[in-house]
């Protein structure tokens, strides 16, 4: 899976925005690949009987969910504040 398709998978709605986002906003842009490593880290099942490795587990989920509200509210920023586009007979 692609980056377009993973972004694509986890935020339906906005993955033509958030595309967009990504490329005019390198921290933006940071944050959702952070998201993405996260993301599959978390997919990582623990070795049997690893407590310790519970503990990382739950931090990772922990930072998923920060990640994924900083990416959420970036996006409903972005939807309402109005755009300015550059008019080409400037």
């Amino acid at each position: 899976m692609n980056e377009d398709e993973f972004f694509d998978a986890q935020f339906p709605d906005e993955a033509p925005l958030l595309r967009i986002l990504r490329t005019q906003d390198t921290e933006f842009d940071r944050i959702c690949l952070d998201y993405q490593e996260i993301f599959v880290a978390l997919s990582h099942s623990p070795p049997p009987g690893a407590t310790r490795h519970l503990r990382y587990l739950a931090d990772l989920a922990e930072t998923l969910s920060d990640l994924r509200s900083s990416i959420e509210t970036r996006i409903s920023e972005y939807q309402t504040t109005p755009i300015n586009v550059p008019n080409s007979e400037d």
